[in-house]
């Protein structure tokens, strides 16, 4: 456990995150299992630029980052953070001027800078996968400018890592922009990491990296992917190679004129696709996962303690949206316990989904009503929910969408039907048209939720008022239930009513 951690604290973090090639603040609004970014800013310096040829801080990078920090510094204050956490990575751990270099940081920021080690790097990146993917298995690999982070990873708990000289500004400055001579020697320098091949069997490589979630914008769009959301973006190993291998041949000129490329990045990405094309083939990974979570966030995910680290962060985060979006505190909740008796047979991974459904299914109360499906369809496949795959997420947001009326036939559901298979579509549905019963029945009180229970059978499903609420079943309840009971293909029966 890290020194002073914490459960939940409400105060902002900022962490600012000087590496190689960038320098970025990102703020979180609080430190939880969950930690959502409210200002994130990068400053693309390139300090390292020449550094492997030359041995100092690349001296425009450094006039830049000094002319930018300052800001950084302000904003930090603005929001009241005393405790900023600024964390120095590749390049100034290995310049003759980095020293000096971070002095002029600290006295900017007036706190002392932690120059990170290769070893405690990797660390940071693995904890900021396991913030973002708990059940991740296989390695990290997180890509600076300057170097090359790996860490052996098994549900949470790192194994070997290794820092290796292989970042895309020292690979330009000590071999060109020669793919031979790059593919030469990441292969020289992977060859000594002896494990990787065992870590990352029968799991996934977890990619890190400013670069790296270029190279996946860029695929996303090369593919026509319907969700333009890189956490937990995943890709076949065969596929990711072959791909990283048109992307290591194209130049500098031909990817700036690429809208989904960053300007900043194209004369670095072709050398990250070849690195990454080179770890896939070595490694013998099957899957890649790209992660959007690294160092500034396992630096916060470092803060909480033991039980805190353990919370589930979908569900940690769709309490968190729920609490500040929902009318009525607990609906959620209670939700959840009603309308479990329709889902007997549900795995573990459907009861957690179920329960962000539940979270999440009344954030849309205050959107116009012609256009409340729709707007929290989009809002909740946008929002940053964590431990949780694209298609998952996916299955969350059309349930909540059905809950709020929306049509089947809708060209906005163009994501589910690319994303979700049939039996995924019917549990949405299904769900939905509880969680619109429940709504209709209660008017979103839950309290009222305790005058009536559900039970399926097979071939039945028996909506029993208790004593005193009947008044609660009008023709709309009627309708709606009836609805209900077609999703599950049961006979629709109520009691208690006198009818």
């Amino acid at each position: 456990m890290a020194p002073n951690a914490v459960t939940k604290d409400a105060r902002p973090a900022a962490v600012v995150d000087i590496g190689s090639n960038s320098i970025r603040l990102v703020i979180f609004r609080d430190r939880s299992r969950a930690p959502m970014a409210v200002f994130n800013e990068r400053v693309i310096c390139g300090i390292g630029r020449d550094m492997a040829r030359t041995g100092r801080l690349h001296p425009e990078g450094v006039a830049q980052a000094l002319a930018n920090l300052p800001r950084f510094a302000a904003i930090a204050r603005s929001m009241d953070i005393d405790d900023t956490s600024l964390l120095a990575t590749a390049a100034t751990r290995e310049a003759e001027d980095g020293p000096a270099f971070l002095a002029k940081i600290e006295d900017i920021f007036g706190r002392p800078v932690q120059q990170l080690d290769g070893d405690e790097e990797a660390r940071l990146a693995a904890a900021g996968v396991v913030c973002g993917l708990p059940e991740a298995r296989g390695m990290v690999a997180d890509l600076g400018g300057g170097s090359l982070e790996l860490a052996a990873l098994s549900k949470g708990n790192m194994g070997e890592y290794v820092t290796l000289p292989l970042g895309p500004l020292r690979l330009l400055a000590s071999v060109g922009d020669d793919r031979v001579k790059v593919a030469e020697r990441v292969d020289e320098v992977l060859e000594t990491v002896s494990w990787m091949q065992t870590a990352v069997k029968g799991g996934a490589i977890y990619i890190v990296g400013g670069a790296w979630r270029a190279l996946a914008r860029l695929h996303m769009v090369q593919t026509g992917y319907p969700l333009r959301v890189i956490h937990n973006y995943t890709i076949g190993g065969v596929e990711a190679a072959e791909f990283c291998d048109v992307v290591a041949g194209l130049g500098a000129s031909t990817l700036a004129r690429i809208d989904a490329v960053p300007k900043a990045r194209a004369t670095t990405l072709p050398i990250a696709a070849a690195v990454l094309r080179r770890l896939i083939l070595e490694s013998g990974a099957e899957q890649i996962v790209f992660s959007a979570l690294g160092i500034r966030e396992g630096r916060v995910f470092d803060m909480l303690d033991d039980r805190a680290k353990n919370e589930d962060p979908l569900i940690v985060a769709s309490e968190d949206v729920a609490s500040r979006e929902s009318r009525f505190a607990g609906v959620g909740d209670a939700m959840f316990d009603w309308v479990a008796p329709l889902f007997p047979d549900e795995s573990a991974t459907e009861k957690r989904l179920r329960r962000a459904a539940c979270l999440l299914g009344d954030i849309g109360w205050h959107e116009h009503p012609d256009y409340r499906a729709e707007q929290v369809y989009f809002r909740i496949l946008r929002l940053s929910l964590l431990g949780v795959t694209h298609v998952d997420k996916t299955r969350i947001a059309l349930a909540v969408y059905r809950r709020y009326g929306g049509r089947m036939n809708d060209q906005a559901l163009r994501t589910a039907e690319a994303l979700l298979s049939e039996s995924d579509i019917l549990w949405s549905r299904r769900l939905g048209a509880a969680l619109r019963m429940a709504e209709t029945l209660t008017a979103g009180n839950a309290r009222l939720l305790e005058g009536a229970t559900l039970k399926l059978s097979d071939t039945r499903l028996t909506l029993k008022m208790k004593d005193g609420n009947a008044a609660l079943v009008g023709d709309v309840v009627r309708n709606r239930f009836n609805k209900l009971a077609n999703q599950f293909d049961r006979e629709p029966r109520i009691e208690g009513t006198g009818l």
